[in-house]
């Protein structure tokens, strides 16, 4: 049962799923604008928000993970809360808008904080650890997880591009004023809705531990999971990797809008450049990671994602000092490319911590290793927001005005030049310390051996 070959079906699950991680990068990309030109609040005052928001949605990412470690339901341990919370999750999503346009700054200070959290902190925040821990759940086949992984960013990146691009036009579309960011945002809520409904009744929970199999397992105390993440070297270093991949992507989309609108003059570029991005993106992933990872394995998978998305993050900051699309739309297509050879590998590193945590100490830690890692997720989201609002606030921007040259400088670096530079860390640290590829097979077949 643990190398079995999933349906088409339960692969789709695990990509439909991905919605509200869709919604959570929409959010990103257009809620900074939203609070600081349509509802006036202080750019540096969001920034703020959205970093002390992180570091709450710390604490119930632990107790998230808690929970779905200690949940037995006839449906598993992760699946169950995907349909528990279907609903809450998309009303969540809508009532971040709904913030008073007209109130006082503190009203609209904590009620930005209290319905943002709700819906990072609580609803997004569960559902995505449980679709998390359903990567190792439901395989340990490390094709099958990379296959996985390709459906979950095929769905959640492609939709998340399509979302960005169509946002402006449907808020225009419906009048452009707060309403409008209202009803569109409704309608994204129910769409979230539906993908949770999707990922549950169509996904199945088919890995058991060794010490269940062998009815000896044993209920850990949360001292207990928290020593066994830290001490698992490569739960650490699917931390780290998580962080970093995830801030490169998300400072990017935080400040793509401010780039198109002020550095490159056009807002609507917003919506063209995101989909001139979707077809490279979903090219990659479909043509080019799969044949990669079974030719090159994870490793030099990540490096062709790395140097790929170094190039077009550099060509991308040059067509932003010198105003030029076309050189924008390169860099945008070289980047496009090469997103899945890094994202989809490093996505599946935490299921490999897992089964490699478990070879060394014969526990699973599914729910307390996807909530740490979505904690790590969530603090790099929350830095790469807070990094937009802090270098917008620290070079002088005037919100619906020409900026100055230190602002576009600014918003170039978060956009382009920052990415870069963090690319190359990541490059390093995959050389001098990822070293799992060389066990892997010793380890899915030593557990499968004491299952039996």
């Amino acid at each position: 049962m643990n190398e079995k070959k999933l349906k088409f079906s339960e692969k789709l699950s695990y990509g439909i799923s991905e919605f509200p991680e869709v919604v959570n990068s929409i959010l990103a990309a257009f809620l900074t604008m939203f609070y600081t030109d349509s509802i006036g609040m202080a750019a540096g005052a969001v920034g703020t928000m959205f970093f002390l928001s992180k570091l709450f949605d710390g604490i119930t990412d632990i107790l998230a993970g808690v929970a779905i470690d200690k949940t037995r339901t006839k449906w598993g341990k992760a699946r169950p809360w995907l349909l528990w919370l279907s609903v809450p999750t998309g009303l969540s999503v809508a009532l971040i808008f709904f913030i008073p346009q007209n109130g006082s700054a503190t009203m609209q200070f904590i009620y930005a904080f209290l319905t943002y959290n709700l819906f990072t902190s609580v609803m997004f925040t569960i559902t995505g650890i449980a679709r998390s821990a359903l990567l190792a759940l439901m395989t340990q086949d490390m094709k099958e997880r990379a296959s996985m992984a390709t459906f979950g960013m095929f769905c959640g990146l492609g939709t998340t591009i399509i979302g960005c691009s169509v946002t402006f036009p449907l808020v225009f579309k419906f009048g452009g004023d707060t309403t409008a960011w209202r009803i569109v945002f409704l309608i994204y809520g129910v769409i979230v809705t539906l993908g949770l409904l999707y990922g549950f009744f169509f996904s199945k929970e088919y890995v058991v531990s060794v010490a269940a199999s062998n009815n000896k397992e044993e209920k850990l105390s949360f001292p207990e999971e928290v020593k066994l993440f830290f001490t698992n070297k490569y739960l650490l270093l699917a931390l780290l990797m998580t962080v970093l991949v995830n801030f490169v992507t998300q400072v990017g989309q935080s400040s793509q809008t401010y780039f198109y609108t002020y550095t490159m003059g056009d807002a609507m570029l917003t919506t063209s450049l995101n989909l001139v991005s979707v077809v490279p993106i979903l090219v990659g992933i479909v043509f080019i990671v799969g044949p990669c990872i079974g030719k090159f394995g994870k490793k030099k998978t990540m490096y062709i994602g790395i140097i790929g998305q170094l190039l077009g993050f550099l060509i991308k900051g040059i067509a932003g000092m010198c105003v030029s699309v076309p050189l924008l739309v390169a860099g945008t297509v070289v980047s496009g490319i090469c997103t899945g050879c890094l994202a989809v590998p490093v996505s599946t590193l935490f299921a490999d911590g897992i089964d490699y945590g478990e070879y060394v100490t014969n526990h699973r830690i599914e729910g307390m290793g996807s909530a740490i890692t979505s904690f790590s997720q969530k603090i790099s989201s929350g830095l790469a927001l807070a990094s937009v609002g802090w270098v917008l606030s620290l070079t002088g921007y005037i919100a619906n005005e020409i900026q100055s040259a230190a602002t576009n400088t600014g918003i170039i670096a978060l956009f382009a030049w920052i990415p870069a530079v963090l690319l190359v860390v990541i490059f390093l640290i995959l050389k001098y310390v990822y070293k799992y590829d060389e066990i892997a097979e010793t380890v899915v077949n030593t557990l499968n051996e004491r299952r039996k």
